[in-house]
């Protein structure tokens, strides 16, 4: 029997995973033309490394996405040999944090950037998912199973959001954000 894991994702509210490839220019629209222009090198450089940018970033464990814009989150079901890499979220999460501050990383050391297969299994089989970003190729294989594509992000000012009080459709969660973080605010 194929171990299974429950990963999460937040995406653009209209991409459709698992029937749709990435699509470079819904980067563009994610995160603004100056923001974007310093990211591309970055994504280039992964893509030469792991082979392809169609894929999605995982969560091992619900993660709220606190970002202004209005994402979608999806919960899936992900046999092991459907998850083909991992990224050490920490190392990610520094260089990206650099691109953004206009600080040119000096070398990135994609040896430890890209955690090794057998590593990443059992890290994530032990449930030590604290820095690890599974990576999801899209579109979804028809043996990833969608448990839930329902429940939107509330906004930046809903830092720790759980997963139960999250809005569940686009309008509640632009409402909620208009509103403020009041728990529940958007079901009234």
């Amino acid at each position: 029997m194929k171990q299974c894991f429950r990963l999460y994702t937040w995406q653009n509210p209209h991409w459709d995973i698992t029937k749709e490839k990435r699509d470079s220019s819904k980067g563009l629209q994610s995160w603004g033309t100056d923001t974007w222009n310093r990211l591309q090198p970055l994504y280039a450089k992964l893509e030469k490394e792991i082979g392809t940018l169609s894929f999605v970033h995982c969560f091992a464990e619900y993660t709220y996405w606190k970002q202004s814009e209005i994402r979608r989150l999806w919960v899936l079901d992900v046999p092991s040999s459907k998850i083909f890499s991992f990224l050490n979220s920490r190392i990610w999460e520094g260089i990206v944090q650099d691109v953004l501050n206009n600080i040119q990383p000096k070398h990135i050391s994609w040896d430890k950037l890209i955690v090794e297969r057998s590593e990443r299994m059992k890290r994530l089989s032990a449930g030590n998912n604290a820095d690890i970003t599974p990576l999801v190729p899209v579109p979804l294989s028809p043996l990833i199973r969608v448990i839930d594509n329902s429940k939107f992000n509330k906004g930046p000012s809903c830092s720790n959001a759980k997963y139960e009080d999250l809005p569940t459709s686009k309008c509640e969660a632009k409402r909620c954000r208009d509103e403020g973080c009041k728990r529940g605010a958007w079901r009234q």
